[in-house]
């Protein structure tokens, strides 16, 4: 990335990359695979700054899913308009990167089992009907997405597989984003039965069946996947669609 890249951003003046690489450095998160973007966090005065960034992925991936990624995930944050519960967005930084607020939160892949309040999970089902409202589906809600903050504040982040409805979307747009919405609300019911000890097969009845049949498909292609590119620490096969 060039070093006159800059961050825009309508609250604070423009950040160039080159000063963003002068803050202080916090923390550096690798990305967990070859396809996933890399994660710095930098101390500044006006709140720490994660910078999400594909520059160091080798170029066919930076220049193909890394630009797609990090152009979708900045279209869906403008559509999303400083939604409380997102962190806040500070702007693109050049082609294959963009900076956000930094939640300093564990996310809900953190917590044990059945341990989490469901208050939390009021607070993340409005964070999402939010998002639906403004015209923005999350399309791979997982428990990296959702934070939860000590202070019993929740927070989603991550909008890089984000579907934006747009202002005039055509009939088969609009059929996409109903299913990718409902899938939204299914993926968030199972993750709530699972961390706050619902009963899980109250969500499988609840759940469109259509949206089980396409979640159940997914969850197989996505498992064979990871079992191509070598991820460690696979779930058994049928828990994995399963539910």
């Amino acid at each position: 990335m060039s070093g006159t890249a800059e961050i825009s951003t309508s609250r604070e003046p423009p950040l160039r990359l080159a000063e963003v690489h002068a803050l202080p450095l916090v923390r550096r998160l690798p990305g967990r695979n070859r396809t996933k973007a890399d994660l710095s966090v930098y101390r500044r005065a006006a709140g720490d700054l994660a910078l999400k960034s594909y520059s160091a992925r080798p170029w066919p991936i930076r220049n193909t899913l890394g630009r797609l990624l990090i152009r979708r995930e900045a279209r869906a944050y403008a559509a999303a308009a400083e939604l409380p519960g997102l962190p806040r967005f500070l702007g693109r930084v050049g082609a294959f990167a963009l900076a956000v607020e930094w939640i300093d939160a564990p996310p809900l892949s953190k917590f044990a089992d059945g341990t989490v309040e469901p208050e939390r999970f009021d607070k993340l089902e409005r964070i999402l009907a939010g998002l639906h409202r403004r015209g923005v589906a999350l399309v791979d809600l997982n428990y990296r997405d959702l934070l939860i903050a000590a202070d019993g504040s929740a927070h989603i982040v991550d909008l890089a597989m984000a579907c934006v409805l747009g202002r005039r979307p055509g009939r088969m747009r609009r059929r996409l984003f109903d299913h990718f919405r409902a899938a939204d609300r299914f993926a968030l019911a199972r993750l709530r039965a699972r961390f706050a000890g619902e009963d899980p097969v109250a969500v499988l009845q609840a759940a469109d069946p259509q949206v089980l049949r396409w979640h159940r498909r997914a969850r197989r292609i996505k498992w064979r996947w990871d079992r191509l590119r070598g991820a460690t620490r696979l779930p058994p096969v049928d828990d994995h669609w399963r539910f």
